[in-house]
Parts: structure tokens; C-alpha cells; sequence
């Protein structure tokens, strides 16, 4: 086991409290998407918005257009950051048995952030609360934060998404229940004495964010399958082709990520659970690279200061 220096890890957290700093900072104005009123445009083809009432439709089609056009570039910022692991969350979905675009939440939630923290304290890509995170499996505790996990918290999104439409039987009832959490929607119909989600949901019964929800992932789902319409670049760019190496407790991330010879920055983001800038000094653990940078990283790993 590594022992870790005090002064350097006081340094080094510093160091990563900045890092995740700055991806908060950008999370922040990313949430400044969702404040505005919705205006009314041009409707969907029908094929798109069959099923759903007509003013929520009118909101599909404005947020179609504040995505591509006056908030383009977070958009083209979240196509970038999530193109490579969309592959990823895709087969963890029908893995689950999800439909595909179930995917493109995570856009709407974070735009695929995994050091996202809202003003309530949900964490990572797909925004857990702690209390619900855990529930559904994943490890958090003072060297590692599992909703900052890529895969894990995907695999956990999945069954909770799942067990939302076990409830509720629509998938985009499950979705508002996803953003809302589905005591709010229960306790929201029953307030309004309806049956019918979309008519309480025109009546008030709900906070703007969640009745702007759905719209706005059914508007990213459209963008993101249909790029070139709206001269967007192609999210779906080669998927990460990755492996995990197992390596002794106690070294710098930072370290690591200079002996794999990989991008720092997509280092971190791939390894984003370990919340300490450095791994958990009692135990060994395993990081994420890509297969590439592997036998580098196994080449270097021991030439490290310890």
C-alpha cells in the first residue's frame, strides 16, 4: 500500500476541487437553459409528436429551435462530450430493455457532466440524489462517488427509469417522474383529481422545470437523430474503446493519467468516481483508459514516486 503525503494531498485536492470547479461552472450556465418561458413555433411533423397534447407539441417544436439556433453552441458543447459514451449507455439500455432514446436525458440532465452537482446536491451525469443512488447500488463514501461513474450510474438510470414506467406504464410519464421523482407526480395527479398526467400537468400541477422536461428531451432526441437538418454536427462519433487496469492504492490521478500518456482531461472524466484526486490508499484499484494507452500505462505505473 502507498502511503499518501499529506502536503501533496492537500495540494492535489486543491488542484481537483478547481478541476471540478470549472465543470460546475459550465453545468451552471448550461442550467440558465432551462429558466425561460416557452414561446410557440412552427408544430413537429405529426410522426414525431403523434400522442401527445397540442401545446405540449408547440413546446417540442420551441425548444427544436432554442437548442439549435440562440443555446447552439451548448448544444454542439454536449454533442461533443457525449458522443464517444452514448454507445455505451445505448447497449446498457436494451440491455435493460429501454428504449433507445432514453439516452438522450442524459443531455437534459447534465449534458453528460459527470461532476454535475444541481443546487439540490444530485451528482453526475444522470443527477442522483444520494438517498436514491444508493438504493440502486452505488457506492458512495469518502474516496469514491459512484454516481460520477459513467457505466455504474448508467446501469442504475436504466432500472430506476424501468421501475418508473413498472408505475406508471408511459414512458414519458416515466420520464417526468425521473425529473419530478414520482411521489411528486402521484401526489400531483391526486392534488388535481385526475388520472390523465398530461392534463395535470397543463393545469399547473407541476413545477415549470418538469413541465418543460419532456419537451426538451423529446427536442435533443430529435436534434440529436437528425443533425444535418439543423446544421448540427454528427453526435455519434467511434465509441471509446476502453479497459480497465488494476493498480495499487494511493497514486495521483494526475499521475496516472501522464503515465497512460492519455488526454488528462478525458482521463478524469472516464475515472471521474474517485473524488480525492487520488485513489483510495487502502486497497488497490481499477481505472479506466483507453486500450491503447493500457501497456503504457503498465509500462510506466512503477516508475512513479511512491
Amino acid at each position: 500500500m502507498k502511503l499518501i503525503d499529506p502536503t501533496k494531498f492537500f495540494f492535489t485536492s486543491l488542484v481537483w476541487i478547481c478541476f471540478i470547479f470549472l465543470f460546475s461552472h459550465v453545468r451552471a450556465q448550461e442550467e440558465a437553459l432551462f429558466q425561460e418561458r416557452v414561446e410557440v413555433f412552427e408544430p413537429l411533423p405529426e410522426e414525431l409528436i403523434k400522442h401527445l397534447p397540442s401545446d405540449i407539441n408547440q413546446q417540442i417544436a420551441y425548444f427544436v429551435k432554442y437548442f439549435s439556433t440562440e443555446k447552439r453552441e451548448v448544444t454542439e458543447r454536449w454533442f461533443r462530450r457525449c458522443g464517444s459514451v452514448l454507445p455505451y449507455f445505448k447497449m446498457i439500455f436494451k440491455e435493460e430493455g429501454l428504449p433507445e432514446d432514453l439516452v438522450y436525458l442524459a443531455m437534459i440532465e447534465s449534458g453528460c457532466n459527470p461532476f454535475a452537482v444541481s443546487r439540490a446536491g444530485a451528482v453526475g451525469i444522470w443527477q442522483f440524489m444520494e438517498g436514491t443512488a444508493k438504493s440502486y447500488g452505488l457506492r458512495i463514501d469518502f474516496w469514491e462517488d459512484e454516481r460520477r461513474d459513467f457505466l455504474a450510474s448508467t446501469r442504475a438510470a436504466a432500472k430506476y427509469l424501468k421501475r418508473l414506467y413498472q408505475i406508471f406504464n408511459d414512458w414519458r410519464v416515466a420520464v417526468a417522474s425521473y425529473n419530478a421523482g414520482e411521489g411528486r407526480v402521484l401526489r400531483g395527479l391526486k392534488a388535481k383529481n385526475f388520472a390523465d398526467y398530461w392534463r395535470a400537468m397543463m393545469s399547473g400541477a407541476f413545477p415549470l422545470e418538469t413541465f418543460a422536461y419532456v419537451p426538451q428531451w423529446l427536442a435533443i432526441t430529435i436534434l440529436a437523430k437528425n443533425p444535418e437538418k439543423y446544421n448540427l454536427p454528427p453526435l455519434e462519433s467511434k465509441p471509446f474503446d476502453l479497459d480497465e487496469v488494476e493498480v495499487p492504492g494511493g497514486f495521483e490521478l494526475m499521475s496516472l493519467a501522464q503515465a497512460s500518456g492519455m488526454d488528462a482531461e478525458l482521463f478524469f472524466f472516464l475515472n471521474a468516481k474517485y473524488r480525492r484526486g487520488f485513489l483510495p490508499p487502502q486497497r488497490s484499484s481499477k481505472v479506466w483508459v483507453l486500450y491503447e494507452n493500457k501497456h503504457t500505462l503498465l509500462k510506466n505505473i512503477y516508475s512513479l514516486p511512491w
